[in-house]
């Protein structure tokens, strides 16, 4: 029986292994956050000062209130196609982590799972929304399930994707055929002071199957992005909260409607993890599983509008018609 521990976040299951080859004294991590901001901040990007925390944030719709999670290496952007479908009937809200996308730095330095709540509670405090559906993939799935069994007063329906939080996870295979050429030496694009295109370009070959959807676009947003200073530093940060834990126990306390979304050829975490948290969720008032044939690892980028579409069939029927048991999406 294999070993079942909680992980913070993908990052660590893609990188294991993997060694540092840049001279500690060399950096690609130049770019400031306002440059940042300045280049990938859209319209409707706002920002406050949540818990000691600058965050970007989008608020975008009306209706039963839905926040969206991104995933390892994510951002908001991440679900630029979701929260197009999901604003006709619902209020959408979806933020950067820190240490991710356009939002600051933690100024204690905690990056732990508790804090990233505080900081949820913060932020939808602030913008007046008492009651809401949650959305999470990869680390983030993994963030929501953990805020879901802490406040089931306030999660209306709980969605996962790919979820981090019961198996440990694994790294991409590389699927190119091998050569005479020697290897070149991996390292720890998270962590190593240089990362350059090829590596996050190989990052995502790895949890994103259909290569038109891993556009120039989407590569260059998220070398950007992990350029951005102390990104590397932030990381290592990061990786000493992340701690074991019992994903069955905590995943039991969790009381809202939940649906598990899955991808039958995601290389980070096997399909039988599906069943696993379907099992786990023994006191959610309704569950579902719907899984996608060769669907990857980031699936909410890969696949948005088959996605969303499950999503928002779940919610639309949570609405209308809850399952025995269960209330209606709160507005």
């Amino acid at each position: 029986m294999k070993k079942q521990l909680i992980t913070a976040a993908l990052w660590v299951v893609c990188t294991m292994g993997l060694a540092s080859v840049a001279n500690a004294e060399e950096t690609t991590r130049t770019l400031t956050l306002e440059q940042a901001r300045a280049k990938y901040a859209g319209p409707t990007s706002q920002f406050a000062d949540i818990e000691g925390i600058n965050v970007h944030y989008r608020d975008e719709g009306k209706g039963p209130v839905i926040l969206l999670m991104h995933g390892t290496l994510g951002d908001l952007s991440d679900w630029d196609e979701w929260a197009e479908v999901l604003k006709e009937n619902f209020r959408v809200v979806r933020f950067d982590l820190p240490g991710f996308g356009l939002t600051g730095d933690i100024p204690n330095g905690n990056y732990s799972a508790s804090r990233s709540h505080v900081l949820i509670d913060g932020l939808m405090d602030h913008l007046g929304a008492d009651k809401f559906a949650v959305v999470g993939i990869s680390y983030g799935g993994m963030l929501m399930f953990r805020y879901a069994a802490t406040r089931t007063d306030r999660v209306t329906a709980m969605v996962l994707i790919n979820s981090a939080g019961i198996q440990r996870g694994k790294a991409a295979k590389n699927l190119k055929k091998p050569t005479n050429k020697p290897a070149k030496p991996r390292k720890n694009m998270f962590t190593d002071p240089v990362v350059l295109r090829e590596d996050v370009e190989a990052f995502y070959n790895g949890y994103i199957n259909d290569p038109e959807r891993r556009t120039p676009a989407l590569i260059q947003r998220k070398l950007d992005l992990l350029n951005i200073e102390n990104r590397d530093k932030l990381a290592k940060i990061s990786y000493g909260f992340y701690e074991a834990g019992n994903p069955q126990r905590v995943l039991a306390h969790v009381k809202a409607p939940s649906l598990i979304m899955w991808g039958t050829a995601n290389q980070a975490l096997d399909t039988e993890t599906a069943t696993a948290f379907m099992n786990a969720l023994t006191h959610a008032c309704s569950k579902e599983l719907v899984t996608f044939n060769d669907g990857g690892h980031y699936i909410n980028l890969e696949r948005p509008y088959e996605t969303v579409a499950a999503a928002k069939q779940f919610f639309m029927k949570l609405n209308s018609n809850p399952p025995e048991g269960c209330a209606p999406l709160a507005d």
